[in-house]
């Protein structure tokens, strides 16, 4: 009997090992199932991300080369397979940036969500926004200033806009607190630029210098700094600075015309006719040139001669207020009293306070 009861021990046992055998292979197979199955993915994750980076990769050869529309197809493929690449993204919308600004915009506000720490796509948003919509631009500049409290360029702009707006003490509070931050010779210069706006010359002609210091190859810090000596009818270091100006750029005409102006205010007439054909040499149609000439006939009393090169002057800048208020001088001086007076009305109208004067005598 107990023989027997052994013997069926025994078989049970070798039932039960079968069994485990069998169940043991079965879970073997499914693990190398799902590990075959996991390489099949990461090849075809692999494959997708080798197909995006070559489409990108030839999107980039295509955008270099400026084929923008062609860039666009293979920077959409590239982000279609995958959709956070914001590398991707961002050169779509430079090429955008040539097409349309909204689906520029789109593309650059995308790879900044994708990359927060790109403040560049921020801050090609603020110069789109810049040609289209300038309060939405400030707000942008406003608001990379607030991500990051050291993005002094964010302050320059800002300053700009303010400048062009014609906001001088706000703008020179934005350009001294980004001189806080980085003192370099553009933000002194924008700074002088100020000042001399707000007739504060001897603090323009502190910022310009120090500009100078820290770089001494810009040479519109140069022609800035000879128009602060001009104003204060310092002549000789107002040509001494233009002509630094030229020495760094010899093609630089606002420098040209600014000294014809100088000289043109000592009554060296052929002197400052001789840089303003330089400045004409250069750009045929440089109107405030052709204001110059005006000025030099009128004082020599050529007055239809000085009317012609106004004329000229305005034909080039419909709204050159200066040209205006002078061919209404050189008109009166013809007994064109009408004409003399309706030029100064236009130069009024854009500006011109000294046309009051003109008006209020002659034409009231």
């Amino acid at each position: 009997m107990y023989k027997l009861f052994s013997l069926l021990c025994f078989i049970f046992l070798l039932s039960k090992s079968a069994e485990s055998q069998n169940l043991d292979s079965t879970k073997v197979i499914s693990l190398e199932q799902q590990f075959s199955d996991s390489i099949a993915i990461i090849n075809q994750q692999n494959e997708d991300l080798k197909e995006s980076r070559d489409a990108y990769n030839d999107g980039l050869i295509l955008l270099k080369n400026k084929n923008y529309n062609e860039a666009i197809i293979f920077f959409s493929r590239a982000i279609s397979i995958d959709s956070i690449f914001f590398q991707a993204y961002l050169s779509r919308a430079k090429c955008y940036e040539n097409s349309d600004f909204n689906l520029a915009i789109s593309d650059y506000l995308k790879t900044f969500e994708l990359d927060s720490t790109n403040l560049l796509a921020l801050y090609a948003v603020a110069n789109l926004y810049l040609k289209t919509n300038k309060y939405l631009a400030e707000e942008m500049y406003k608001t990379i200033f607030s991500l990051n409290i050291y993005e002094y360029k964010a302050l320059n702009q800002l300053g700009i806009i303010a400048f062009t707006d014609e906001k001088y003490d706000d703008a020179e509070q934005l350009f001294t607190q980004s001189l806080l931050i980085n003192r370099n010779s553009y933000t002194l210069n924008d700074r002088g630029s100020c000042y001399r706006k707000l007739d504060k010359l001897d603090l323009a002609v502190n910022d310009y210098l120090a500009a100078i210091a820290l770089n001494t190859n810009l040479a519109f810090i140069y022609s800035n700094l000879g128009s602060v000596y001009a104003k204060q009818d310092e002549v000789e270091k107002a040509i001494i600075y233009y002509d630094l100006a030229i020495s760094i750029d010899a093609n630089y005409i606002l420098a040209y015309n600014n000294k014809a102006s100088v000289l043109l205010d000592e009554n060296k007439f052929e002197k400052a006719k001789v840089e303003i054909d330089k400045a004409l040499a250069l750009d045929a149609e440089y109107a405030p040139a052709y204001n110059n000439t005006g000025v030099i006939n009128h004082k020599l009393k050529k007055y239809n001669e000085a009317i012609s090169a106004f004329d000229k002057a305005i034909k080039l800048d419909v709204n050159y207020a200066k040209a205006y208020l002078n061919r209404g001088i050189s008109k009166q001086m013809i007994r064109n009293e009408e004409g003399a007076c309706l030029d100064w009305s236009k130069a009024k109208e854009l500006g011109i306070m000294m046309a009051k004067k003109y008006l209020s005598n002659d034409c009231e």
